[in-house]
């Protein structure tokens, strides 16, 4: 079992034991897409003895129904789904559930009022939007509730985040950071002490999870079989920079992947396409 960093040389060229990584924009370019090349090179994978993790703040339907694989031993099919709240593991009978965070009566209740003043909150700068879901230990909040972007494909982001700034400067409102801000504030008001808020740029969630719990989990449990983190590929398509605030994927960085191999990648008709390597 090793910690230690890749070897010189392309870090890519050697024997890795597992492969965490994004699914909307990583795997897939988004979720109607085709899946079956991903689903065949994942349980090939797993054949040869490899745990993969896929990391989604999405819920098990979604990636189980677009993916659809059914690995068989030696190896390990894991979901670390609805951000940080839920891990499944797949065999040849489907996903079942091995750990989730369950809130309280009080923290849902709690999770509902900050929600609920943070849209007032935005309203007093003449923004309108809507919570439009309520996931799993999380609240969602549509910032741009318009027609044209009710579903936005992963590689419309570039026009989405325009389009989302362009909305915000015009109410006073200086980018996502703020927004998040007052969502921060808000949940805190209510009594939320370690409120997870995050934003897909659409959307602006409050919840007491996030990928972070994702990244711990699973880099845990392959710490616990054995399998260090110079043993593992991350892969994602937000590790860096998104409007302002921290890409998705940076928070599967957690304290024990130090070691790991980081790939960003980028999409090319469903071929996941190194684009960098970064060092971690």
């Amino acid at each position: 079992m090793t910690g230690a960093p890749a070897p010189p040389g392309n870090p890519l060229e050697r024997r890795f034991d597992a492969f965490v990584f994004d699914w909307d924009g990583t795997a897939v370019p988004d979720r109607e897409a085709d899946a079956s090349e991903v689903r065949a090179l994942v349980e090939r994978l797993c054949a040869t003895g490899a745990t993969v993790a896929i990391v989604s703040g999405t819920h098990v339907g979604n990636i189980d129904g677009q993916l659809r694989a059914r690995p068989s031993p030696p190896g390990r099919l894991l979901f670390a789904l609805n951000r940080g709240s839920e891990v499944f593991e797949v065999d040849e009978s489907g996903p079942r559930i091995v750990w989730r965070r369950d809130a309280t009566p009080e923290e849902d209740s709690k999770l509902d009022r900050a929600a609920a003043l943070t849209v007032r909150r935005l309203a007093d700068f003449g923004l309108a939007t809507a919570i439009v879901s309520e996931r799993l230990n999380r609240r969602k909040i549509d910032i741009i509730p318009t027609p044209e972007w009710v579903d936005a494909p992963k590689a419309r982001i570039g026009e989405l985040l325009d389009a989302v700034g362009e909305r915000l400067f015009a109410c006073g409102l200086q980018g996502l950071g703020q927004v998040v801000q007052i969502a921060v504030d808000a949940a805190r008001e209510v009594g939320l002490d370690d409120p997870r808020v995050t934003s897909d740029v659409k959307h602006v969630e409050i919840g007491l999870t996030d990928k972070s719990h994702s990244g711990t989990w699973v880099f845990d449990d392959l710490w616990s079989r054995g399998v260090g983190p110079g043993l593992v590929v991350v892969a994602g398509d937000e590790f860096g920079n998104l409007g302002g605030l921290p890409g998705s994927d940076s928070f599967l960085l957690v304290d024990g992947s130090y070691g790991a191999t980081v790939v960003t990648v980028a999409l090319r008709s469903l071929r996941l396409v190194p684009s960098k390597i970064l060092p971690w």
